[in-house]
């Protein structure tokens, strides 16, 4: 069937909608899913059985407390947009289409970065940060996409895609340092191709846009 020039464009947009959904939505989900079942049992054990806090951990809860005191702000922020849609496109975020989620929202850092934040009746909020480095500052990247899907202080789900690259990986912590056991092979796989740094990076550039989206909303 011959297409016009419009009609190409738009095929083209649904499937890379498509491919967006299924290598990076969908794991997340159903990471997620696990994720809250095993923090639901965790939690039973703990109250059932008490444990006082290991040996030098308080640097960890320090951080831990950090991080989810950013993980309110993200919600809270999401939760007003309505009230505060102008400076969420003042800060350059608009409205993204083609979603399912109730509320989702995507901001062109610049022609490589782009990030998503989304509100879900059932998942809550996470955020997407898709970078696609260009021929330019890519040089021999072994990567096309490496994307990072904040879901919680205790979820982050990285996902890296090249021609002979495909792999996911959720971490459970901010810094990177632990995974979930089962994604062990997928993790030996994926830090050949991509550097902590570079992680921690998308993570630095997530927790910074967040606490300018506040203040650029008046929230503190």
């Amino acid at each position: 069937m011959n297409y016009t020039d419009k009609e190409k464009k738009g095929i083209d947009k649904v499937e890379n909608m498509n491919k967006f959904f299924d290598k990076v939505l969908m794991p997340t989900i159903g990471v997620l899913a696990i994720i809250t079942l095993i923090a639901f049992i965790t939690g039973k054990l703990m109250d059932k059985f008490g444990g006082g806090q290991p040996s030098g951990s308080s640097e960890i809860l320090q951080n831990s407390s950090a991080d989810s005191d950013l993980m309110s702000l993200r919600a809270e922020l999401l939760a007003g947009y309505e009230d505060n849609s102008e400076a969420f496109a003042a800060y350059g975020y608009e409205p993204a289409e083609g979603y399912v989620q109730d509320l989702a929202l995507c901001k062109y850092v610049d022609e490589e970065l782009v990030i998503y934040q989304f509100k879900d009746s059932v998942l809550g909020e996470f955020t997407i940060l898709k970078y696609e480095p260009s021929q330019t500052s890519s040089g021999d990247a072994p990567y096309d996409v490496l994307s990072l899907t904040v879901s919680s202080e205790k979820l982050m789900t990285v996902t890296v895609s090249g021609d002979d690259l495909d792999c996911s990986v959720a971490f459970t912590s901010t810094d990177f340092s632990t995974y979930m056991e089962d994604d062990r092979e997928e993790y030996e796989k994926m830090m050949k191709a991509v550097s902590l740094d570079e992680l921690k990076s998308l993570y630095d550039i997530f927790e910074a846009d967040i606490n300018n989206l506040a203040r650029s909303c008046g929230v503190s």
